[in-house]
C-alpha cells in the first residue's frame, strides 16, 4: 500500500505493551493546557482549543472536523487574552487552523504540522505506549558519555526504508557497543525546509516531519531507553526562525511590521543575529517556553536539555546589556525541572554561571575545546604542554561538558573543518591526523566533566559537518573500524565497565608529569577524599618521535597496570605499536614514583593499580561483532519487513509502522 497521502504519524501507533496511565479530564476548560488538547475517552472525548491572542477582536477555529467552516472561540473570563472552545466533533488526526480576526494562522502550540502548510494537526500523546514504570533509570551523572547526533545526517546514509528516527533506531546497537549511554540530539523542532542544523525552529511543540514526526520520535526515545541510553535535546529559545515561525505576527494585522505578542518590539531586544527574540518579559511567553520543556519531559520522556545560546537569552545587543527577563525565564524553567524532574540534566551552551547562575548544572566548555584543538593542531615543537596543563587543572567536578569537536567547531555554516582536516589539511587521513584526532578525543574522555563527541569523530570523519552530508558509515564498517574500536575501548574505561578505572569518574585532576621538551605529560584522576593509590593515570605523548625508556612520574609507588594504548596496531595497522599494551604490569618500589615507558608517536595511555585479572568483565556488546552484523544487514537490505497498517479504534488514517527485524528489537 502506498503511504502517499497519509499523514504518517496520525492517528496513533497500536502496540502490545501496557498503556501508560491516562490523564484525567480537567475540571474546567480554564484548567486545560494551551493548544488543541484531547480530553476524556470514547463518547466523553472532547478536544479543547485554547489560544492566547491578546490583540484579537475575534478568534475562530476551522478544520476537518467542521468541514472547514468557522466555530467561534469565546474569551476566557478568568484569563485575559485567552480564547477557548470545546469541540466534540474534533478528533486526533484532524487538521485545523485558527482565524485571528479573519486571518488564518497556524497554532504556535500545534503538536504536529506538515511542511508548506499553514495548519496544525491534533495529536493525543496519551496513546503512546512506554516501557513499564521503573523500567528506565537514567545512568548516574558520572557515568554519562554523550554522543552529539544530528538525526537527519546520522540516518541518511543507512540503507533501507523508514524515517530518520526509525533508521537511527537501527543503529542503536552500534552506539551501545561503542559504549554510548547518552545521546545529545541537535534540535528536532519543525524548521523551514527538510535539511537544517535545526537552530531555526518555527514550531516549538511540533517534531520535524522530515525526520518522522512525533510518534517516530517517541518510539526512538523508548528504544534508546531500552538500550540504556539517556536522550538529551538541544533546544532553541534565544530566537525563533527566522522563516515560517508560527508565533510571528500571530495576532497582528496582515502586513504589520513588528512580530506581535510573542516578541520584543524595541530595537534593543527585538533581534538576535539569527532571528527574532521572544519577549521573555511576558508571563504568557515564559509559560509558552516552559510548557514546551514540560512537553518534552513528560510526553516524550526526555532526560534533559542543552539550551542553545544562553548568551542571547541573558544578554542583548551582543552582550552589551543584561536582560533580567531572560534570567527569570531560565531560573523558572530550571527550578521547575529540578522540582518535578530532578533526574533531568540541565545544560547551557554558555553563560550558565554568570552572576551566581540561573539553575544550570553544567555548561559546554568551548574554550577547552579550543585548547585541545590548539594542542593537537600545532606543529610538534610549538605544542605548549604547560599552557594546556593550566587548562586541565581548572577542570573540577561536573560543571562542564568537555569535547574535542562539536557541530560549531566542525560545521560548514561556520566555515570550519573537522578536527583531522585541521591537524593535517593536506592529508586528513595521515598517521598524524588519525593518531592525534584519537588522542584529542581521548583527552575529552579522561578529564573531569561530561565527555561528549560529535557523531563521526569515532570513525574519523574528515568532511565538514553539514546538514546535507550523511554520516560515512562505510568508514566505520571498513577502513576505520579499528579507530571505532579504539574509541569503544576507551569509552568503556571511562565508564569503568571492567572495574579497573574508577578514577576516571572522579572530580579531580592533578598533573603528575610535564616535559615540554619531550612533549610528554601525565595526569592523575580520582574522586575527592580518595588516596593516591586509587588514582587512574593518563599519559599523553604529543611528539612525532617514538620514545624509549622515558621516565614518567606517577602519583604513588606499587603495582601499575596498563589498560589502554592508542598506539596499538590493533587500532590501525600502521600505528607504531610501541609501549605497554593492555595487561602489562609494572612494580614501583616504595619511595619511587617514576616509571620508564616506551611510547608510540601521538599516543594516549591509561594506567591504574587494579589488576586486569581481577576485573569484573563488562557485559557490553563487542563493537567488531556489531559492525560485522551491521555490514551484513546493510549489504542485504533486509533490515525492514513490509509496511503494516494498523488502525486504532475508528481513526480515519492508518499509522504506517515499519517494524524492526526481530534481532534488533529492544
Amino acid at each position: 500500500m502506498n503511504p502517499a497521502g497519509h499523514f504518517r504519524f496520525l492517528p496513533l501507533l497500536l502496540m502490545v505493551l501496557l498503556a501508560s496511565p491516562l490523564t484525567a479530564p480537567a475540571k474546567s476548560v480554564s484548567d486545560v493546557p494551551m493548544g488543541a488538547v484531547v480530553q476524556g475517552e470514547g463518547a466523553a472525548r472532547v478536544v479543547v482549543f485554547r489560544v492566547w491572542a491578546p490583540n484579537a477582536q475575534k478568534v475562530e477555529v476551522t478544520g476537518d472536523f467542521n468541514g472547514w467552516k468557522k466555530d467561534a472561540l469565546r474569551p476566557d473570563p478568568s484569563k485575559a487574552g485567552h480564547w477557548v472552545l470545546e469541540s466534540r466533533r474534533a478528533r486526533p488526526g484532524d487538521a485545523y487552523q485558527f482565524l485571528i480576526d479573519g486571518v488564518a494562522r497556524r497554532d504556535p502550540r500545534a503538536r504536529a504540522v506538515k511542511q508548506h502548510e499553514n495548519k496544525g494537526y491534533i495529536l493525543d500523546p496519551r496513546k503512546f505506549v512506554w516501557e513499564p514504570p521503573g523500567a528506565w533509570t537514567m545512568p548516574p551523572r558520572e557515568q554519562l558519555v554523550m554522543y552529539q547526533m544530528h538525526v537527519g545526517t546520522f540516518a541518511e546514509g543507512i540503507p533501507g526504508q523508514g524515517s530518520a528516527f526509525q533508521r537511527a533506531t537501527r543503529r542503536l546497537p552500534y552506539l551501545k557497543a561503542l559504549g554510548i549511554n547518552c545521546i545529545q540530539l541537535m534540535p528536532i523542532n519543525e524548521f523551514s525546509g527538510n535539511h537544517s542544523w535545526g537552530y531555526n525552529p518555527g514550531d516549538l511543540f511540533a517534531i520535524e516531519q522530515a525526520y518522522g514526526g512525533p510518534l517516530d520520535f517517541q518510539a526512538f526515545v523508548r528504544a534508546c531507553h531500552t538500550n540504556g541510553m539517556a536522550v538529551l535535546l538541544d533546544i532553541v529559545h534565544n530566537h525563533y526562525g527566522p522563516q515560517q515561525v508560527a508565533a510571528w505576527q500571530f495576532d497582528q494585522p496582515h502586513g504589520a511590521k513588528n512580530g506581535g505578542s510573542y516578541f520584543y518590539q524595541d530595537p534593543d531586544r527585538a533581534q538576535t543575529p539569527w532571528g527574532p527574540r521572544p519577549n521573555f518579559s511576558l508571563p504568557e511567553v515564559r509559560t509558552f517556553i516552559i510548557d514546551s520543556v514540560r512537553m518534552f519531559l513528560e510526553e516524550y520522556r526526555l532526560d534533559g536539555f542543552r539550551w542553545d545560546s544562553v548568551h542571547n537569552i541573558r544578554y542583548t545587543q551582543d552582550g552589551a546589556r543584561s536582560n533580567a527577563d531572560g534570567d527569570r525565564l531560565l531560573s523558572d524553567a530550571n527550578a521547575w525541572m529540578a522540582k518535578n524532574h530532578p533526574h533531568a540534566l540541565r545544560i547551557a551552551e554558555d553563560h550558565a554561571f554568570d552572576g551566581g547562575g540561573v539553575g544550570f548544572e553544567a555548561q559546554w566548555h568551548s574554550s577547552f575545546q579550543t585548547a585541545i584543538s590548539d594542542l593537537v593542531c600545532a606543529p610538534p615543537a610549538q605544542r605548549n604542554l604547560r599552557h594546556f596543563a593550566d587548562q586541565l587543572e581548572r577542570l573540577d567536578g561536573y560543571r562542564w561538558v568537555v569535547f574535542a569537536e562539536c557541530h560549531d567547531s566542525a560545521g560548514d555554516l561556520n566555515n570550519h573543518r573537522r578536527l583531522p582536516a585541521n591537524i593535517d589539511p593536506e592529508n586528513p587521513n595521515s598517521y598524524a591526523a588519525r593518531a592525534l584526532a584519537l588522542l584529542a578525543n581521548g583527552i575529552a574522555l579522561t578529564v573531569p566533566g561530561y565527555p561528549m563527541f560529535l557523531q563521526g569523530l569515532e570513525m574519523h570523519e574528515t568532511i565538514p559537518f553539514s546538514a546535507e552530508a550523511p554520516l560515512p558509515w562505510a568508514k566505520a564498517l571498513g577502513p576505520n573500524k579499528g579507530l571505532v574500536l579504539a574509541h569503544s575501548d576507551l569509552i568503556k574505561l571511562r565508564r569503568n565497565l571492567k572495574n579497573l578505572t574508577p578514577g576516571l569518574q572522579g572530580e579531580q585532576l592533578h598533573v603528575t608529569h610535564l616535559d615540554n621538551q619531550t612533549k610528554v605529560m601525565a595526569y592523575a584522576r580520582r574522586a575527592r577524599n580518595v588516596t593516591r593509590d586509587k588514582s587512574t593515570v593518563v599519559v599523553l605523548h604529543l611528539s612525532d618521535t617514538p620514545r624509549q625508556q622515558l621516565g614518567v612520574r606517577f602519583p604513588a609507588s606499587g603495582a601499575w597496570y596498563c589498560h589502554y594504548n592508542s598506539g596499538a596496531s590493533t587500532y590501525a595497522k600502521d600505528f607504531d605499536n610501541v609501549g605497554p599494551m593492555p595487561g602489562t604490569g609494572y612494580q614501583l618500589p616504595a619511595g619511587r614514583h617514576t616509571l620508564a615507558l616506551n611510547l608510540s608517536r601521538y599516543s594516549i595511555l591509561v594506567f591504574s593499580q587494579s589488576r586486569p585479572g581481577n576485573a569484573t568483565l563488562s557485559r557490553a556488546p563487542d563493537i567488531p561483532e556489531v559492525l560485522e552484523i551491521i555490514a551484513e544487514e546493510d549489504a542485504a537490505h533486509t533490515d525492514f519487513v513490509e509496511e503494516e497498517y494498523i488502525e486504532l479504534e475508528v481513526e480515519p488514517f492508518p499509522y504506517i509502522f515499519v517494524p524492526l527485524p526481530a534481532e534488533w528489537k529492544p
